[in-house]
């Protein structure tokens, strides 16, 4: 396994993982973090197994490598302590409060289903106005983006959130492998199939890629500023409103409102009403309970009674209300049933009142009794209003299901009695019947036989889950029960308001399942009077979210998307907490801007409690600039999972390019959703190398001669190819960066080429060029002779306000993450003041460390600054050539003087100056300024006289070649001095023209302790 280390103990990623053999935590500590003893206060802790292993077990605590180890920081740990943990705090700190903003943006949420991350590609963005990235090298980049991305749910898997992308790489042709192409930190080929790419090289045919479409995403439509995904259309939800009557009579197609009568004037009654939002083509719910007999066969419910109503057939999808529980299943079986065939003789048993009842209304004061019939007693419950004789007798009939007998009000007496021959001949047994109903002496009628006949047989279905031949449906008690059956949804849509009537007709799933339709073959409600119906509707007052133009002015479409996602899932859950069917539809009308609406409806079901979207797609019938607006016509349930969002909008531009000529581009399909984690970081990156015509890709000189052929200097290729040859090539330095700022400017990226190969670029009469600081031999000599006037010295003495340490930060390119090289001399491992140097280009520690080891070099040992001015002889040198100044002031041991006679021979070469030499100096060196500005290295002189000497004869020297009787050219400068004091040794700063035509000049001592650390490796924080 692997010891992994996390930024805090919030959900995420580790920032660090490393393998490790079998050892103890000390012994894994000792090895990988620099400074780390054992006994001090630590920073971190560790969990094995999720089990806390404290400081002082460390010692004693193995693990092995199937060992599940994980690294967290103590928050509240010693700053002082915080070296100890090297390998953690490497995370730069504006890396982890990234990382913590990151994760805090998630955080309140909470949800039991799986959530879709709706934008996956966070770090890639669009930069208007920017310049096009141009990458050197090798680098990490995040591609930016060339049309806005388009995220769409999938058909199949409504939890399949995709979204697809087209990306500028950078511009010119570059190298990219698949293992270079990531999502955070996970290579593409990870995902499998959940990420598609395709590379296309500068100026391909993309005229054929669907992700390089233009869509425009309305900005008006998407996330809100209280962090939901899109706008809620809770807000123009109807809300829910039911009629106001005592009982309702079903009846055909009508529904009767049964009470005090209508008053089509005042708005305000209390009595019975319709509610006034009730129009014409609304759509109502309605739950009309009858009485059943249920019993239990071969393990499932079969269900008893009369079925005219339902118009059942096998398949049919329907939804069954029992005891406030709502089920959305399917008849699995219909058995029609058949009717008695009557026998000879008998007599009927009954019960029969002697008196007319002497009240309909039980609301105030409930009765019951009971019916035994056959052994099977019936409690007869009565409650409510029941208005008038043929309304009792219906609920008592209705508690009398299956027991095959009735109630009914002939003659205004009420009276119970067999159904139908053949008899049975038993006699009906009652408790005490109540006066009011029976009199004070109901008649009983004992049943008498009859012979032969067949009993009435009930039509009966039985039920399933998901289809007719699902999981059985059971549960249901034996016995009387009171059920509501409908189809599925129990909706049914007006047709007309008559006073307290109401006209509908049934509506059923259409079948795209998308919308609904009359159904022609429903017969209409068996004719009943109920107390328990419950009739709702929609209080409707049309609150629509929009409109919203789905494109910009100027700009017009025929293609029109949008994205509406489910955030909590869909799903009804009944009272215990079980999923059942959900259904919620929404209305969607669009117009040209000023003309009439059209409308489309869409409806969406499911029972997933898991974050679910859907992207509807509308085909406009003409180009135009269109408005839309949605809302929604399903009542918003506090029981319900199904809080829908309008989640995004987008127009298909008809203008997009068919090419982008000089640039790589890249266009991507993502798919997130429960593939990546929430706290995974989605944002696509790439490892591109830049391919150079004619030079090695990452080379300093390709970035250089790539760089300046867009120009139209002059380019010193020569010197830049021997830098190449000779430095760069063989130790290994090369230029990876990525341009893409418009603070920066061309002779900034130069400098940084210049910068990372050690160097420094500079123009010179026009010539573009790069020069290698470093050790290096003499280029000249400017000696009193060429001065217009004095040389002037500053000195910078030592102070604390000097940094005395620098940390270099630089991109690894390992890691691609900002890391920092602590460059520090061994003398003086704590600085007092240490400078923070940003170094572009470079990729690894050890280079990093050696540049910034430099500057430390040239803090510590660079105090001395040279100026003076020359005619026009400073125009010898560029900047950064190493030349020695000298001056003539008493006591500094050199004289400067023209080279007056020459004589040479294949051996020595005699000069003659114009003035007395000082043969007393220690060790007498001489320095030549030959004609053309060069210097020669110090030679030994031989004394001939005072005014004469020789020296060797030398390629360096080429006597042959002086013009010493010219008068268009000065002779040569001999500088006479001690081997002590050779002048001062300087490097050019800066030479500026003036417009007396003198040159300024400006000097940086130069000592080779600067470049002492050329060929270091690093060797790790020292503090």
């Amino acid at each position: 396994m692997t010891i992994r280390i996390y930024p805090s103990r919030l959900p995420g990623e580790p920032l660090e993982t490393h393998h490790h053999k079998s050892l103890t935590i000390h012994q894994w500590m000792s090895e990988n973090v620099t400074g780390y003893r054992f006994g001090e206060k630590q920073r971190v802790s560790f969990e094995v197994a999720g089990k806390h292993i404290a400081e002082s077990e460390w010692k004693d605590t193995k693990v092995h490598p199937q060992d599940d180890v994980s690294v967290y920081p103590i928050p509240y740990a010693d700053p002082a302590t915080w070296a100890v943990i090297a390998i953690v705090v490497s995370i730069a700190s504006a890396a982890y409060s990234i990382y913590m903003m990151t994760q805090m943006k998630g955080m309140g949420s909470t949800s039991t289903g799986d959530q879709l991350d709706l934008n996956p590609a966070k770090a890639n963005s669009a930069k208007l106005g920017d310049p096009i990235r141009e990458i050197f090298g090798k680098y990490r980049v995040y591609p930016d983006y060339l049309v806005q991305p388009v995220s769409r749910f999938d058909g199949s898997d409504r939890q399949i959130y995709r979204t697809q992308m087209f990306l500028s790489l950078g511009v010119g042709n570059l190298q990219i492998s698949q293992s270079d192409i990531k999502i955070g930190n996970t290579p593409v080929s990870s995902f499998g199939d959940d990420v598609s790419y395709v590379i296309y090289p500068p100026g391909a045919d993309i005229s054929g890629e669907s992700r390089a479409d233009n869509w425009y995403n309305s900005t008006e439509v998407g996330g809100t500023t209280s962090g939901t995904a899109g706008l809620d259309l809770a807000s123009t939800g109807p809300s829910s409103v039911s009629i106001n009557s005592d009982a309702v009579v079903f009846s055909g197609n009508n529904i009767t409102l049964v009470g005090e009568t209508s008053d089509d004037d005042d708005d305000t009654n209390d009595g019975s009403s319709v509610p006034d939002s009730w129009k014409v083509g609304a759509d109502i719910n309605v739950e009309a309970p009858d009485t059943f007999t249920a019993a239990t066969e071969g393990g499932r419910s079969v269900i008893y009674g009369d079925f005219t109503e339902l118009a059942p057939y096998v398949g049919m999808p329907i939804t069954a209300v029992w005891n406030d529980y709502s089920y959305d299943i399917y008849i699995s079986s219909f058995n029609k049933g058949s009717a008695a065939i009557p026998g000879q003789g008998g007599n009927a048993a009954s019960i029969t009142a002697n008196a007319a009842p002497t009240t309909y209304d039980f609301s105030s004061q409930a009765v019951s009794f009971t019916i035994t019939w056959i052994g099977v007693s019936y409690v007869i419950s009565l409650t409510a209003n029941y208005v008038t004789m043929q309304g009792l007798a219906d609920e008592i009939t209705d508690q009398l299901t299956g027991s095959g007998l009735f109630a009914s009000g002939d003659n205004t007496l009420l009276s119970i009695k067999e159904k139908n021959s053949p008899y049975s001949g038993n006699s009906i047994g009652h408790t005490v019947l109540p006066s009011s109903l029976f009199g004070s002496a109901p008649v009983i009628v004992a049943g008498v036989a009859s012979s032969g006949g067949t009993p009435e047989v009930l039509p009966s279905i039985t039920l399933a889950y998901d289809s007719a031949t699902g999981t059985p449906f059971s549960g249901v008690p034996v016995g009387v029960i009171r059920l509501s059956l409908g189809a599925q949804g129990n909706q049914y849509r007006i047709t007309a308001i008559d006073g307290l009537t109401i006209s509908v007709e049934r509506l059923i799933s259409s079948s795209d399942g998308d919308s609904s339709e009359i159904d022609t073959n429903w017969p209409g409600f068996t004719e009943r009077t109920l107390l328990d119906s419950n009739v709702t509707g929609d209080n409707d007052d049309y609150n629509w979210m929009g409109p919203f133009l789905c494109c910009p002015d100027g700009e017009t479409t025929s293609m029109v998307e949008m994205n509406f996602v489910f955030t909590s899932g869909l799903a009804h859950l009944n009272k215990k907490g079980k999923k059942k069917w959900k259904t919620v539809e929404l209305a969607i009308q669009y117009r040209l801007s000023g003309g009439d609406w059209t409308e489309v409806r869409k409806s969406y079901g499911g029972k997933t409690l898991n974050e679910i979207g859907y992207t509807e797609v509308f085909n406009l019938p003409t180009k135009g600039q269109y408005e839309f607006r949605v809302r929604r016509i399903t009542e918003v349930d506090s029981s319900d999972r199904d809080s829908i969002q309008w989640q995004a909008m987008r127009a298909k531009l008809t203008a997009r390019p068919n090419s982008y000529a000089d640039i790589t581009t890249m266009a991507v399909t993502v798919r997130t959703g429960t593939r990546l984690a929430a706290q995974s970081d989605r944002r696509i990156n790439v490892v591109a190398t830049r391919l150079y015509d004619g030079y090695p890709s990452r080379s300093i000189s390709g970035a250089l001669n790539h760089l300046l052929s867009t120009t139209d200097a002059q380019v010193d290729t020569a010197a830049i190819n021997a830098l190449e040859a000779s430095y760069w090539t063989p130790r290994k330095e090369t230029f990876d960066y990525s341009a893409d700022s418009d603070s920066s400017s061309m002779l900034d990226i130069l400098q940084k080429i210049a910068t990372a190969g050690m160097g420094y670029f500079h123009l010179s009469d026009g010539l573009a060029t790069v020069g290698r600081e470093g050790v290096k031999n003499w280029s000249g000599v400017i000696t009193p002779q060429e001065t217009t006037e004095e040389l002037t010295t500053a000195f910078k003495a030592p102070s604390s306000d000097d940094y005395d340490g620098v940390d270099v930060t630089y991109i690894n390119s390992t890691t691609w993450a900002e890391e920092t090289v602590q460059c520090r001399t061994s003398d003086n491992p704590t600085p007092n003041k240490v400078e923070s140097y940003k170094l572009d280009g470079v990729v690894t520690e050890d280079r990093a460390y050696r540049i910034g080891m430099r500057r430390l070099m040239k803090y510590i040992y660079q105090r001395c600054t040279y100026s003076t001015s020359t005619e026009l002889d400073a125009l010898c040198y560029r900047y950064g050539d190493r030349v020695v100044v000298t001056d003539d002031i008493p006591g500094s041991n050199t004289i400067s003087c023209l080279v007056v006679g020459m004589q040479y021979t294949d051996s020595l070469v005699t000069i003659e100056t114009p003035e007395r030499l000082d043969w007393s100096f220690t060790n007498p060196r001489v320095l030549f300024r030959l004609q053309d500005g060069s210097a020669t290295g110090l030679l030994t002189p031989t004394r001939v006289d005072d005014f004469t000497f020789t020296v060797p004869n030398s390629a360096n020297l080429s006597p042959e070649l002086w013009e010493m009787d010219s008068g268009s050219i000065e002779p040569p400068r001999v500088m006479f001095c001690s081997s002590e004091s050779a002048g001062y040794d300087t490097l050019i700063s800066e030479i500026s023209p003036d417009a007396d035509g003198t040159c300024q000049v400006t000097a940086l001592s130069y000592d080779p302790k600067f470049y002492q650390h050329d060929d270091d490796t690093y060797p790790g924080n020292v503090s």
